[in-house]
């Protein structure tokens, strides 16, 4: 018999999966098809990282209303906030419409994260449902990726998001047969700010704004850039599926890079990982993008899972050193959102893709130089 806690962290992650349809297909449609969205250009960033900045901010308020209201109720108000956000971009007819269901939409998935994070740590084989919750949301949004190109042959332009609210439904299903149990079993903890990041913090910062970030945003540009006898809709195809892969890496490849970390050493499988990231990023700048975002979405899925455990080797691993370096991530995201949509049309965006590169990998040999050091005093105490 499946066990009931397990049962709920999976309908919790599912429920994320499916409201997720309509954010993961934006950001493969915004970018290149802003004119027939009615979105000026200058806001195309705005919109797609607005929800990452709310994301940064709100995870402390959702847990007092968990603590007030319970995982379940708080979670159906969620879906259904993140549906009708997805029913808005089909009808949105003004940029303060977009604005006002980004918003919404990322308080609703910071609602829905922490909601499976509890449910997640509540089990007994915490590795075991947090494995499983984060392979579920994964595969929402892939599934999104990889279909709705082919929607698009038949729905023309921002109809297909009428189309995903619909496919969004079965997320309230799931929310309704959480289990009752209004107690949360999560503390808020204390308020804290965020420091100066440190040189492994910063690693994470850029590599978040460049991946999670500008690459996202630039995407379908990148391939008009390169082959500009495409139309809008290959682009926009070729950005949905290998934003796509990328989810698919994340599904996938999450556990393995956790495998290979038991296997060869955390700390080594997080460096071989970030220098194939940056090999990616060279040669997507270069001009070689579909062998770079393969060589790279692959890469940066086992770095990302493994991150955690580097913290946690290190002398000052604590959950406050993790929970500091998951919001740099987000900060990097939602800054490199933000910047992607000013790059959409820059006549330079190989030369800043490049020099951004170089600068990811400066800051690795930093960390490596570092790395050395700390062995090297370590081995004198031996």
């Amino acid at each position: 018999m499946i066990d009931q806690k397990l049962k709920a962290s999976a309908f919790a992650a599912s429920a994320l999966a499916f409201a997720s349809f309509g954010d993961a297909f934006l950001y493969a449609y915004l970018p290149v098809n802003y004119l027939l969205a009615g979105v000026p250009l200058a806001w195309v960033g705005v919109l797609l990282s607005i929800n990452r900045f709310v994301r940064i901010f709100s995870n402390t308020a959702m847990v007092r209303l968990f603590d007030i209201y319970g995982l379940r109720t708080v979670t159906i108000l969620a879906v259904i906030t993140a549906i009708v956000s997805t029913l808005g971009y089909a009808f949105a007819s003004s940029v303060l419409i977009w604005l006002t269901c980004r918003i919404i939409w990322g308080l609703s998935f910071s609602a829905m994260r922490v909601s499976t994070l509890a449910y997640g740590i509540q089990n007994e084989k915490q590795g075991i449902a947090l494995g499983l919750s984060r392979g579920l949301q994964e595969a929402g949004p892939m599934i999104a990726l990889l279909f709705a190109p082919f929607l698009l042959r038949h729905f023309q332009g921002i109809d297909l998001f009428l189309v995903l609210a619909v496919g969004s439904l079965p997320a309230l299903l799931f929310a309704f047969a959480l289990p009752k149990d209004k107690s949360t079993h999560v503390a808020a903890g204390n308020r804290w700010r965020l420091r100066i990041p440190s040189l492994f913090n910063c690693l994470t910062l850029v590599s978040a704004i460049l991946i999670d970030g500008i690459v996202v945003i630039v995407l379908g540009t990148l391939f008009l850039l390169h082959r500009p006898e495409i139309s809008l809709l290959m682009a926009t195809s070729l950005a949905a599926f290998y934003l796509g892969y990328r989810r698919m890496c994340l599904v996938i490849l999450s556990p393995l890079g956790g495998w290979l970390a038991d296997k060869f050493g955390v700390i080594r499988i997080f460096n071989v990982s970030l220098i194939c990231v940056i090999a990616g990023l060279a040669l997507v700048s270069g001009g070689w993008i579909s062998t770079g975002l393969i060589i790279m979405f692959t890469s940066y899925s086992v770095n990302a899972a493994i991150t955690p455990g580097v913290l946690a080797r290190t002398k000052n691993g604590s959950l406050f050193s993790v929970a500091e370096n998951a919001t740099w991530r987000d900060v990097g995201a939602a800054v490199g959102t933000l910047a992607g949509g000013f790059l959409l049309n820059a006549s330079s965006l190989k030369i800043i893709l490049f020099v951004a590169t170089i600068v990811l990998a400066i800051l690795f040999a930093l960390h490596i130089i570092r790395l050395s050091r700390s062995i090297q005093v370590a081995n004198l105490w031996r």
